[in-house]
């Protein structure tokens, strides 16, 4: 990857809808060249989604907060599974250390978070933390010389 790919990886990270015309203006190639690029980005696997992010404030769901799982007693594909397939999970890490999973989920009560809470404590140690504001998110960090 040189500068270009950077700086395409950048700008695409930014906003994912840009048209290939407007990729090729800020990164001065042609739009073939800029859609090579892309696709070879893809191929390699560097860039492995195109996607959007949803204000969840705006859709209703107005609590959004990371989970911590630990002494988990359920064998991982069995957590895996209940937490994968529960629509109000956003994220799921599985982490080193004294907690197994760290888990972002975003519900629009507290009863919810209440009830979503009491059927992980069934089969974990349960910490809790509600995201109070996010200064920093979806960062891209791809190297200091690359700016």
């Amino acid at each position: 990857m040189d500068k270009t790919d950077h700086k395409l990886l950048r700008i695409l990270h930014e906003n994912s809808r840009i048209s290939i015309v407007e990729l090729s203006q800020k990164v001065n190639l042609s739009r073939p060249s800029v859609k090579e690029r892309i696709d070879k980005l893809v191929e390699k696997g560097i860039l492995t989604n195109f996607t959007i992010q949803v204000s969840m404030e705006q859709i209703k769901q107005t609590i959004t907060f990371f989970t911590e799982l630990s002494q988990v007693t359920l064998p991982v594909e069995k957590t895996l599974k209940q937490l994968k397939n529960n629509p109000y999970v956003n994220e799921v890490h599985i982490v080193s250390g004294e907690v197994n999973y760290l888990v972002k989920a975003t519900v629009t009560n507290t009863t919810e978070m209440k009830n979503l809470l009491a059927n992980w404590m069934q089969f974990a140690n349960v910490k809790s933390s509600i995201i109070l504001e996010s200064p920093v998110e979806n960062r891209l960090y791809l190297g200091a010389d690359n700016e």
